[in-house]
């Protein structure tokens, strides 16, 4: 009888052991492993500086420009067609071209001589000065005499006034402060203010019943009117520094002493009532002072302050993606 091929109890109670070990040793591993994947991560350190994750960056020289269906100029990617918004494009706001001390304008105003000349019977004139701030903004004061010897027509009156000074004071604003300070389209506001007397002269009555006319005179009556101007108007450069003038004005009494004579018809510096415009023509002479500001003017129109910024060439690095990504 052949005994080689009798299995003995101990050999398999053996085996099974071996196999139950194995098992188990398995069972346990596979548990250990699903921990390590769900464990989260381990929280910051008191003390420590938090993980920053780094900036995504793309290489400019695979981006190219294109504007979106808002008008707005963007970076495309050319390889994963990712955009990007590059600040360097964004509009800036304008800024100022010229320093703020920039010219001192000083002018005679010709329109009352040259309405003399067509036969007005008001008016001498005014000189006054301006300080070109930013070529910008324009502070303005004037000063000016004005006289009247006036017999309106059909009127039974004479109206006199003596030379009487008047003051103006006030601001401009120019609309192409950025542009050739040769050319200006203004606006501005003034406030004036005169004391002066008056005299209604040689005034006369019709009498039909004693068939005379007995006339009388007002005399050496005081007044004293403020009034406001509104200014609109035009300067261009003749030669070198000289320049002419145009303004189209209105203006409004608003206040005034009460007299029990009546209104008078004449104001210095104002003009006769009825009408709520009048003009100024004026020659004009500037001076340069730019030189008085801390920034030279070269400095301040070469300033990159408001330019638009055009992206850095591709050596110079890579852009930030947009945050909204």
């Amino acid at each position: 009888m052949n005994h080689s091929h009798n299995i003995k109890p101990n050999t398999i109670w053996l085996t099974a052991r071996t196999a139950v070990i194995i098992l188990i040793t398995a069972c346990c591993a596979m548990q250990l492993s699903a921990q390590r994947r769900v464990t989260p991560v381990k929280p910051v350190e008191p003390g420590t500086a938090p993980r920053v994750e780094r900036e995504k960056k793309i290489d400019r020289s695979r981006l190219v420009e294109q504007t979106d269906v808002n008008g707005n100029v963007i970076l495309v990617d050319t390889v994963t067609g990712t955009e990007f918004k590059d600040s360097t494009l964004m509009a800036a706001p304008p800024k100022m071209e010229y320093p703020l001390l920039h010219e001192i304008i000083a002018g005679v105003n010709l329109w009352s001589p040259l309405m003399r000349a067509f036969g007005q019977h008001y008016g001498l004139g005014d000189v006054w000065a301006e300080l070109s701030l930013h070529n910008r903004y324009f502070p303005f004061i004037g000063f000016g005499l004005d006289n009247c010897n006036d017999s309106p027509d059909g009127s039974n009156f004479t109206f006199k006034v003596p030379a009487s000074p008047y003051f103006k004071i006030g601001a401009s604003y120019n609309f192409f402060y950025n542009s050739n300070p040769d050319y200006k389209l203004q606006m501005g506001l003034r406030y004036g203010f005169t004391s002066y007397k008056w005299n209604v002269e040689d005034v006369t009555v019709n009498d039909p019943y004693w068939g005379e006319d007995p006339g009388f005179s007002i005399m050496n009556q005081k007044s004293t009117a403020g009034y406001l101007e509104v200014t609109f108007g035009l300067k261009v450069r003749i030669l070198k520094s000289w320049s002419l003038g145009w303004n189209l004005i209105y203006h409004s009494v608003l206040h005034e002493t009460k007299n029990p004579a009546g209104e008078p018809m004449f104001i210095p510096g104002y003009g006769k009532r009825g009408s709520s415009l009048t003009g100024s023509f004026s020659l004009m002479y500037t001076f340069p002072i730019d030189k008085l500001n801390k920034k030279k003017a070269a400095e301040v129109n070469n300033s990159n302050e408001g330019v638009e910024q055009l992206p850095p060439p591709p050596n110079e690095g890579l852009i930030k993606q947009d945050i909204n990504d």
